[in-house]
């Protein structure tokens, strides 16, 4: 449900679609971890990161510099575009920080760079999204996996990445391991 919220909030925002969107491919069901068992359901409010987006930053040299910083370290860069109004955003910041496992995967194989997408159509870092390929037109937050290049490598909706009201950090580090830079 919140993904179909956040897809027209981004709509009726005036985030048209790109003619050039790179397709979204959600990773087979088996190379997350994910079982066909229904996630238990939970009234507990999952934890979240309370502003993990520096609003209205420029993305152009946080980019620049997450790039610079994988070719010397042959790792990825992890593109997280959302924003501080995103309760999905503010969720997955938090399983970044605090599981362990993802927190380990993240500084072994990756630089991530948060996009603030900012609110309505406010046009933060617009030239960054169109670059892309208008990955938020699949709901917030939306990743892409780029090489150490700058070239992408997969957009990823991060709906799949859920069980329940929150992130499933075994399904984010599989994410994780399975994009992460070869060698």
């Amino acid at each position: 449900m919140h993904r179909a919220l956040c897809v027209i909030w981004i709509v009726l925002a005036g985030c048209g679609e790109s003619e050039t969107a790179p397709a979204v491919l959600a990773p087979e069901a088996a190379d997350l971890g994910e079982s066909n068992e229904p996630a238990a359901p939970t009234s507990e409010t999952p934890p979240e990161v309370a502003r993990p987006y520096e609003d209205g930053a420029d993305a152009g040299p946080l980019l620049e510099t997450a790039l610079a910083e994988a070719r010397a370290e042959n790792k990825r860069v992890l593109l997280m575009f959302g924003a501080n109004w995103c309760v999905w955003c503010r969720r997955l910041e938090w399983v970044f920080q605090n599981d362990a496992d993802v927190s380990t995967a993240l500084r072994e194989g990756w630089k991530v760079v948060h996009v603030d997408v900012g609110a309505g159509d406010s046009g933060t870092n617009a030239a960054t999204i169109a670059r892309y390929g208008n990955p938020v037109q699949h709901g917030l937050p939306c990743l892409v996996v780029l090489d150490a290049q700058g070239q992408p490598v997969h957009t990823q909706e991060t709906g799949s990445l859920e069980v329940g009201n929150r992130h499933d950090p075994a399904r984010v580090v599989a994410f994780l391991n399975r994009f992460r830079a070869p060698g």
